[in-house]
């Protein structure tokens, strides 16, 4: 059996503090790779020759395969040992990377995405679990906001550091960046960091449950194939339709299955007894809706309608960013004043003040309308964040960390795909209202071209509609075009409002101090006692 780093290490240890800087790092390198992408996918469709099929797949074979491998991919990792997992991980990227930069076409592009996404489910599903055996009570806390902070900035700097990469160098250079970071990290991990793999880990004496990471696996990527492509495609368009209703009835499928289980589960489904978990669960799904739903939004108004460059898009993202980095790190002080369902409910509650104020843009504001709304976000998701973390591999046992963190994890990206879908159904119902034909038939738009207009608006392409329009109706559809835009945004913003005053809600009745000190000394089956 492989040493404890719980038993063995504490957190003032300088092992700890390697292994803390180690994952951190892991974490920018894997969040960065999610976002920065995006910014480069104008340079990568003219030097590839890529269309906008290949692009979209270009984004979305990391997103899929590192939603549906987060899960089982912790779980393995209490079988077979958290730090192994975390390195065979890292290299995967990092040899991803360099497929990813060399690639000569579309299709070479997206298997290394893919293969990309492999290794951030390795990584990301063992990091959380590393900490949580390095580390114990507020000192874990404080590890955990450090590791959020590093993760959470990394996702806002993503266009920031897209844009310098692109207008400085080459789109190619986005990830030849990962090359040195990534062998860094193999190279700290493998002298620094302890293996982990919990004491006394029960599924390490069965069989490796197979059928439950198909199934999971089957359930996660149908749900997040049938969100990523539903916008696009259209809800009834059996390419969406059918992968989201065969996901969905995969879930009591693999319910059933891993209940059977027991020990040996890929997810040990008692631990959702503990209601600290669930809130865990629940509230890493609806935070993401909120945060990552938002932000598509929020960059298309400051690029697309406020023609700011990628460079500049950034910089204004950092009245965000930059709060999150200042804040997380001392999120654990917050414990010391309020209990933990206190500290989530203040920080879901301040995010949902800063998007009420955002709700407030109108089509002749500058970015500056949004600047409080923005430090708010910073603030509020600095402080809920980390003890969120916290919370899913505290309240329970430790054999069970990577499993706790791989599910945790799951619900991120299912999340953002959950909440971009959602919002961008409100975004557009509120444009086509705004924008209905008759009311761009009063502004001398001809009939066949209303339907282009309003994808224009939607996609962002202010350049592209104005040059469409002729020049007598310019100015009015630009004009109710910039109307229509700013109503779509204020709905989504009054919305995951809305949202996040229910992950307040959710915060205060379900987190419970007691599983806190109980989860580590019992099994799932009696952690609600």
């Amino acid at each position: 059996m492989t040493e404890d780093i719980r038993s063995s290490g504490r957190g003032g240890e300088p092992g700890n503090g390697w292994l803390l800087a180690v994952t951190s790092l892991a974490a920018v390198l894997m969040t960065l790779d999610i976002t920065v992408v995006n910014v480069a996918l104008p340079q990568i469709a003219a030097d590839l020759d890529a269309g906008l099929t290949g692009l979209q797949w270009v984004v979305n074979a990391y997103t899929l395969v590192f939603a549906a491998l987060l899960l089982p991919a912790g779980a393995l990792s209490d079988r077979t040992g958290r730090r192994r997992m975390f390195a065979a991980g890292v290299a995967v990227f990092t040899a991803a990377s360099a497929g990813c930069g060399a690639a000569p076409g579309v299709g070479t592009l997206i298997a290394c995405r893919a293969l990309q996404g492999l290794g951030g489910a390795l990584v990301m599903s063992t990091a959380l679990a590393l900490i949580a055996g390095a580390y114990e009570g507020r000192r874990r806390q404080s590890a955990i906001g450090m590791f959020s902070a590093a993760g959470g900035a990394a996702a806002a700097l993503g266009p920031l550091v897209g844009g310098v990469v692109v207008e400085g160098l080459d789109w190619r250079w986005i990830f030849y960046i990962n090359l040195p970071v990534g062998l860094l990290i193999l190279a700290s991990t493998a002298l620094k960091v302890t293996e982990d793999r919990g004491p006394d880990t029960p599924s390490s004496a069965g069989r490796f449950d197979l059928v439950g990471l198909l199934l999971a696996a089957g359930a996660l990527l149908g749900v997040n194939y049938g969100l990523v492509t539903g916008p696009e495609k259209g809800w009834t368009d059996a390419s969406a339709l059918l992968p989201l209703v065969g996901g969905v009835l995969l879930v009591p499928a693999f319910v059933w299955w891993e209940a059977r289980r027991g020990d040996t589960a890929l997810f040990d489904v008692r631990l959702l007894r503990v209601p600290s978990f669930t809130g865990a669960i629940v509230l890493s799904f609806v935070c993401r809706v909120v945060s990552f739903g938002v932000l598509p939004f929020l960059i298309l108004w400051l690029s697309g309608m406020l023609g700011h460059s990628p460079l500049q898009t950034g910089l204004r993202l950092l009245a965000m960013t930059a709060f999150i980095m200042l804040v997380a790190p001392f999120s654990g002080l917050f414990l010391k004043v309020l209990p933990m369902r206190g500290v989530m409910a203040l920080g879901t509650a301040i995010t949902a003040v800063g998007l009420l104020t955002m709700a407030r843009v109108g089509p002749d504001d500058s970015w500056l309308v949004m600047l409080p709304g923005l430090v708010l976000l910073g603030i509020g998701g600095a402080i809920a964040f980390p003890p969120l973390m916290g919370i899913a591999v505290g309240v329970v046992p430790p054999q069970r960390a990577g499993m706790a963190s791989g599910m945790t994890n799951t619900f991120f990206p299912l999340g953002t795909a959950t909440g971009v879908a959602v919002f961008g159904v409100v975004f557009s119902a509120r444009i086509g209202a705004d924008l209905d034909d008759a009311r761009l038939a009063a502004l001398k738009v001809p009939a066949g071209s209303r339907q282009a207009v309003r994808d224009a608006v939607e996609a962002g392409q202010f350049g592209q509609l104005e040059r469409m329009l002729p020049a007598p109706a310019r100015e009015p559809v630009l004009d109710a075009a910039r109307a229509g835009f700013t109503s779509g945004l204020a709905q989504i913003c009054a919305a995951a409002a809305v949202v996040s005053l229910f992950a307040a809600v959710t915060s205060w009745v379900l987190i419970r101090e007691k599983d806190q000190l109980t989860a580590s000394t019992k099994e799932p089956a009696d952690a609600t006692a």
